[in-house]
């Protein structure tokens, strides 16, 4: 799925990515392009058919200009795709500032596993955006509790953990397994102990509780 406001960051994507025969090209559009977005759409698809002619491309008119509606239709879009267990490449290079907004906040409605968010900056260097999309929705408060209890060091075993929470070992293996399973933490055995750390989704989730004063 990409934003196509010029040819060179989605061209860029599939060198790097790859095609394969069925998969699927989403290009967003603004309802109503001017002639610079007409042409990118254009040039995008024909370095498609070029590239991997077996390729399905489609262009698809967001209402930028209502965002509740182009919100609500990209989300849509999203969770179909999702939905067919389709794994999801989300580029946000090269789009107009509004579109992407609204990709990012329809982003926040939908679940996805398989889900990859990237973008490249104007001086061209490759970033891969942490999937922080719903997670806060998907942490019980048990669970902030445990994440804040990280706050100090991004390593912590099981039984530590146990002993900050005041709580026993079992409930928090439990509490860990649920972290884990939202991507804000992994864990690993070390010896006899499970060692969890922090991922960057889960510092980012965890600096969010501190502000919120979880």
């Amino acid at each position: 799925m990409d934003l196509p406001y010029a040819e060179w960051p989605i061209a860029s994507a599939i060198i790097k990515h790859g095609l394969s025969e069925g998969d699927r090209i989403l290009l967003l559009a603004p309802e109503g392009k001017d002639e610079r977005s007409k042409k990118a759409v254009e040039d995008v698809k024909r370095f498609i058919s070029e590239f991997a002619s077996k390729v399905e491309v489609s262009e698809v008119s967001v209402p930028i200009h209502n965002p509740v509606e182009g919100i609500s239709a990209l989300a849509k879009l999203m969770a179909k795709e999702v939905a067919q267990r389709r794994s999801l490449t989300v580029n946000l290079s090269g789009g107009m500032k509004a579109l992407v907004i609204e990709a990012v906040l329809a982003l926040t409605l939908i679940r996805a596993e398989n889900l990859l968010v990237e973008l490249k900056t104007e001086d061209k260097v490759d970033l891969q955006i942490p999937k922080v999309w719903g997670i806060l929705r998907e942490i019980s408060p048990g669970e902030k509790r445990a994440l804040s209890a990280m706050s100090k060091q991004t390593s912590l075993s099981l039984s530590d953990l146990a002993k900050a929470l005041k709580v026993s070992v079992p409930t928090a293996h439990r509490l860990s397994k649920g972290l884990e399973k939202t991507g804000a933490i992994t864990s690993k055995k070390i010896g006899k102990e499970r060692i969890m750390e922090l991922t960057p989704m889960g510092r980012i989730v965890l600096s969010t509780l501190i502000e919120e004063g979880a």
